[in-house]
């Protein structure tokens, strides 16, 4: 049994301390991140976590149309796709979250 209700409040309290506590950690601010990706969930939920991050749209990539939530594999999709576009450069923040209510996070330096 999954209770979406529980899950999305534990996602909206854990991830926007995360990408906190990553940011302090590598002496960042949000300025600083030129690419974001989450974990695909949800376009309602990872759309509601940019917002309440407040990460600008057009550095928040999003990878679900041909896809959708294809679990631990949506991050690697996505910045196959983001490659493919020519996004990946700078700091690319990643953010997983979900299974087993675990997160995690990493900030990438592409060239």
């Amino acid at each position: 049994y999954m209770d979406g209700g529980a899950i999305f409040n534990f996602t909206a309290d854990v991830v926007p301390l995360m990408v906190e506590q990553i940011l302090k950690k590598e002496n960042m601010e949000l300025d600083n991140i030129d690419l974001w990706v989450f974990h695909q969930a949800n376009k309602y939920m990872i759309n509601y976590l940019r917002k309440l991050i407040r990460i600008d749209k057009d550095k928040f990539y999003v990878y679900m149309e041909k896809v959708g939530n294809t679990v631990s594999s949506t991050i690697p999709i996505a910045l196959c796709e983001a490659q493919k576009e020519g996004l990946l450069r700078g700091n690319v923040l990643l953010a997983g979250f979900g299974v087993g209510l675990s997160w995690g996070a990493t900030v990438l330096r592409c060239k």
